[in-house]
């Protein structure tokens, strides 16, 4: 049978998207995954002023509704408990791990974090269950894909973050986890739901071969409770079906109590948790109702969402290129990135070094990690200049002292420019693809310039099918081109999709593609992390 996938862009999504559709493909299913672009992903703001439960379902069920697909996957833990008429759950497979996880600088657990910590989550019922055993932290309000939250952590802003295991795990970072956390997993966490509609039974048939009645029995009372005190994902509320026991609670948000239940496991025992949690007083110590936006302030002890004044949510990025600086600080500002090498990077092995020069000139990380690679080190008289900020934090961690960094683009030709007047000796070493401005603008200047290749960038034979694959589906919005070699690998293995959105990494990026004939979106003014998510998000401007 033909199934056609709706899926949220976050790479959490398509993966427990694929996961699900490589099940059906096994039991003889033909399974198209369709990308939908969902406001839940888009709106700032914390889980608390979303407006409650089933924002990411949203878009996903009306394409639902409206025949645009067969059937969606989500996390069950997002979904309303109120049904959706025409809609049903036709499946929900074995549960993943439900429990939260904390991920730390140093390793570190819980009980090591230093008063004052700041630990970053969005949900109002972890904040309460950890604020009861930490009340010295700091709780940050955080939202965003997994890899935004991560990125959070130091070197980022934050100590800590708490996510869930089953996400984690889907995406293959388990390795992450410092301490698996002792706290109530929300209703339905780690589970997933597979969403059909009624008029479609071949379709409902066809996903019921994945429903696992154990799971669906536990998730069911989990979502009963939340359903029957009137709380959504803005109310510290808790319940956990494992094994033959149903556990829920309700948490005071400022940690200083809570009501708790714990009944066997029957298909009654949610009703049941939800009366006894109500009889013991669990209205009187949090709010149970929708939650109020004010709400926010009771909650955490600072309102930040993301790291600076730029917000790129709901924007996917293609970066083909290995990960690194720029991918973290675009995932930093909220944006789903994708960081796949189209080309190869080959070593040269040069007959000179680069000792002996009055100035050398960098003008990218690879050339500092090249160097290395091939043990060339200045001379210790020899001074550095370097392209620009991430070019000069490359060169200061590999111990060399920077001496020069042009002020504004990080440019060619701003470094020429910034140059000082005089003369000597200067070593240019780098790809044999670079372009020759800053030689020939060295040299006008009266300085004595040897360029020196020591690597050069291959197209590679194929792109990888699952970048090929995304680039077909459309999976991308912005595609950010960083080098001339990359534009033209892009070309040669990609095309140029015209729903996606072309950003230039500073004017030679800019003038590669041009004589590419491509149409540039937009060009980073400088040739740093802050420049790129200016363009990236100029483009979200441009197009509202």
């Amino acid at each position: 049978m033909r199934l056609r996938l709706g899926t949220r862009g976050s790479a959490l999504a398509v993966a427990q998207s694929e996961q699900m559709a490589g099940l059906l493909r096994d039991r003889g299913h033909d399974v198209e995954l369709v990308r939908i672009k969902t406001g839940g992903d888009v709106a700032k703001g914390s889980l608390t002023r979303l407006g409650g439960v089933g924002v990411f379902a949203a878009e996903l069920r009306t394409s639902l509704l409206y025949g645009a697909v067969d059937f969606a996957v989500h996390s069950l833990k997002d979904l309303p408990t109120t049904p959706v008429p025409g809609l049903h759950i036709a499946a929900i497979p074995p549960r993943a791990d439900a429990r939260d996880v904390l991920i730390a600088v140093d390793g570190q657990r819980l009980q090591d974090l230093p008063p004052g910590a700041t630990v970053g989550t969005g949900s109002p019922r972890r904040v309460a269950q950890l604020r009861a055993l930490r009340p010295d932290l700091s709780y940050v309000d955080v939202r965003g894909n997994i890899g935004t939250r991560l990125a959070r952590v130091a070197p980022g802003d934050l100590d800590a973050v708490v996510l869930a295991a089953a996400g984690l795990a889907r995406l293959g970072l388990l390795d992450r986890v410092t301490e698996f956390l002792d706290i109530l997993p929300a209703p339905g966490q780690g589970a997933l739901a597979l969403e059909c509609r009624t008029d479609d039974p071949g379709v409902a048939e066809a996903l019921a071969e994945l429903d696992d009645p154990a799971t669906r029995l536990e998730v069911e009372a989990e979502r009963t409770v939340l359903a029957a005190l009137g709380g959504g994902c803005a109310a510290p509320i808790a319940a956990w079906g494992r094994g033959e026991l149903l556990t829920a609670g309700v948490f005071a948000l400022a940690g200083t109590g809570s009501r708790r239940t714990q009944l066997p496991l029957t298909g009654h025992s949610g009703a049941d948790a939800a009366r006894i949690l109500l009889d013991d007083g669990a209205a009187e110590i949090a709010d149970l109702v929708a939650s109020r936006p004010s709400r926010l302030a009771d909650l955490h002890d600072d309102a930040s969402l993301w790291r600076g004044e730029t917000t790129l949510a709901g924007i996917n990025v293609l970066l083909p290129r290995e990960g690194g600086r720029l991918g973290e600080a675009l995932r930093a500002a909220g944006a789903e990135v994708t960081e796949t090498p189209l080309q190869r990077r080959v070593t040269l092995h040069p007959a000179t070094g680069v000792e002996g020069y009055d100035w050398m000139a960098v003008t990218s990380p690879a050339t500092v990690t090249v160097l290395g690679e091939l043990g060339l080190r200045p001379s210790a008289e020899t001074r550095i200049a370097a392209v620009g900020r991430a070019t000069a934090g490359a060169v200061s961690d590999a111990g060399w002292r920077v001496d020069l960094v042009p002020e504004g683009p990080s440019t060619a030709e701003a470094l020429a420019e910034a140059w000082p007047a005089g003369a000597g000796r200067v070593v240019i070493p780098g790809s044999a693809l670079s372009s020759p401005v800053l030689a020939e603008r060295l040299r006008a200047k009266g300085y004595e310039v040897d360029t020196l290749p020591i690597y050069t960038m291959e197209a590679l034979a194929e792109p990888p099918q699952e970048l090929a694959r995304g680039v077909v589906d459309r999976a991308y919005d912005v595609i950010v081109i960083t080098s001339g070699s990359m534009a033209r690998a892009v070309d040669e293995l990609l095309g140029w999709p015209p729903a996606t959105a072309v950003v230039a990494f500073g004017p030679p990026s800019a003038r590669a593609l041009a004589a590419l004939g491509v149409p540039v979106a937009a060009t980073a003014q400088t040739q740093d992390s802050d420049g790129l998510i200016a363009a990236v998000a100029s483009i979200r401007k441009d197009t509202r």
